[in-house]
């Protein structure tokens, strides 16, 4: 019998032995093979690649941004230099991202800042910090001019599974404030996120309740919009953060409410924990990302016995 390779006619990755005589699923790229007689070789698949994304054949309504064509879904939010849509991409493998589209000519520098420092954060790392980070950070797929437009600029993201919103919209949800419970998690997620970054000797430097997605069941919060991060940041910008962090937790807590006046539900523990933390910069500073979650930790604890799973139902 010859020899014959078994590879992914459409990525090229080797398939098991059992595609000889049945249909598999391709491990990389997720394509379904069906070994035939009849083929197509990768040159005449590759130009009726390009032709299907030159003319799809139905009426396009999106945009278009380095090459790859993107239907627009739903609009997520608008800030002050961008709106922000979900969207999806149109080709042979779709899949769901989240476009921010300019509405301002000053967004395409802050677009092109923010693709930079979201590679340069996730460029260098490998292993064990390379994984955390493709999980924790927003991965960008492209950045350019909306083509056609002239004037639009794009910054695309692979949308995250499972993220319901942002904490602005949980806060909304919720305003008399959500179970403290569910505060302890939420703030222990982006100190979390902020001792990775801070390690690496980044800032964030715009932590907001707009700047947070929440993964409600899965207890996951993502730190978005890196526009303002900064490398090799001092100390006191890295304090800024955690004070700026634990203030997103103090509005979580008090929903609508005055900040300035913790619900009674509060454990006394952590209501002392977020009001100290939110305002003295100094205490922030000497208690970093990791100090900051044992204490955190300490008054959960001190409030709600041992770690358990509470249900965050949107």
């Amino acid at each position: 019998m010859p020899w014959v390779a078994l590879n992914c006619p459409q990525c090229s990755a080797p398939l098991p032995r059992v595609a000889i005589w049945r249909a598999v699923k391709c491990g990389h790229c997720g394509a379904l093979i069906h070994k035939t007689e009849s083929f197509v070789t990768r040159d005449s698949f590759r130009q009726a690649l390009v032709r299907m994304r030159r003319d799809p054949g139905v009426a396009f309504t999106g945009i278009q941004c380095r090459g790859d064509r993107y239907q627009l879904v739903q609009l997520l939010g608008t800030g002050d230099l961008s709106q922000v849509y979900l969207a999806r991409r149109i080709g042979a493998m779709p899949f769901l991202a989240a476009i921010k589209l300019s509405s301002s000519p000053a967004a395409a520098a802050r677009h092109a800042r923010e693709a930079r420092v979201l590679g340069e954060l996730q460029a260098p790392l490998g292993g064990a910090a390379g994984a955390y980070a493709s999980l924790r950070l927003p991965e960008v797929v492209a950045e350019g001019p909306v083509e056609g437009t002239g004037t639009e600029h794009a910054l695309v993201l692979r949308h995250p599974n499972g993220y319901w919103g942002s904490l602005a919209d949980l806060n909304a949800r919720f305003p008399h404030g959500l179970d403290p419970r569910h505060v302890v998690w939420i703030w222990r997620r982006m100190l979390d996120v902020l001792h990775f970054v801070h390690v690496q000797g980044w800032s964030h430097g715009d932590i907001r309740p707009e700047h947070a997605l929440v993964h409600p069941a899965d207890h996951g919060v993502r730190l978005i919009s890196w526009a303002s991060a900064e490398k090799d940041a001092d100390i006191d910008r890295q304090a800024m953060d955690l004070v700026r962090s634990a203030r997103v937790a103090l509005v979580m807590a008090c929903g609508a409410g005055d900040a300035s006046t913790i619900p009674g539900a509060v454990p006394a523990g952590l209501a002392t924990l977020l009001t100290r933390a939110s305002q003295d910069q100094a205490f922030c500073k000497a208690q970093r990302a990791e100090g900051l979650d044992t204490l955190l930790r300490e008054a959960a604890k001190e409030a709600y016995g041992p770690p358990s799973f509470v249900p965050l139902s949107i």
